[in-house]
């Protein structure tokens, strides 16, 4: 993943053979707060969504290298981390993660897509402006996750996602509210 100053990406991994990284309450606490220790020094969280084995960012990068260490070395850093607190925690060894993290630009999208493609067997169809639309379409994509996943019978309902802090039902918001409204959509 190579990231750019002040470009909006959607960064996401999921546990290896999709299999669980949250297990409990605490798991998703303990996430959150890697988060906030590994991703704001570089990045505004725009939107995220924890589920059970995945998970999902949009960010808007600030500063890709700080001190040396990029913005990639410290998403490591922080599912490193996460890693050996879960293993720990479940008796387990080896990865917790997918070997590759994802980071798709969803800024300044390719200049050729294709006008609709399978993502976790949904389709997603992709708007007629991509680079003026896709950070909308990636927010939207991240807060009904729980949805489409049938974890929920409303978005809101998930706990575990910035959608509550958009709605104002989470004290302690981890996003940039002022920066992730303008993309913001009910």
């Amino acid at each position: 993943m190579e990231f750019e100053k002040n470009q909006i990406y959607h960064v996401f991994n999921r546990g290896n053979n999709k299999e669980k990284v949250f297990y409990y309450e605490a798991n998703y606490v303990f996430f959150k707060k890697k988060l906030q220790e590994h991703i704001s020094t570089y990045a505004d969280l725009l939107a995220w969504c924890l589920m059970p084995n995945h998970f999902h960012l949009m960010i808007e990068v600030i500063q890709p290298i700080i001190k040396g260490i990029s913005l990639n070395q410290s998403i490591g850093r922080m599912l490193s981390s996460y890693t050996r607190a879960i293993n720990k925690q479940e008796r387990r060894t080896g990865s917790l993660f997918q070997q590759h993290t994802k980071a798709v630009c969803v800024s300044h999208p390719p200049k050729l897509m294709p006008a609709w493609y399978m993502q976790h067997g949904i389709t997603i169809i992709t708007p007629a402006s991509p680079e003026k639309e896709y950070p909308f379409t990636c927010m939207r994509y991240i807060h009904n996750n729980p949805l489409v996943d049938g974890f929920v019978k409303q978005a809101q309902q998930w706990k575990y996602s910035s959608l509550q802090e958009y709605l104002g039902l989470s004290d302690k918001p981890l996003v940039n509210l002022n920066k992730g409204r303008y993309y913001f959509t009910e």
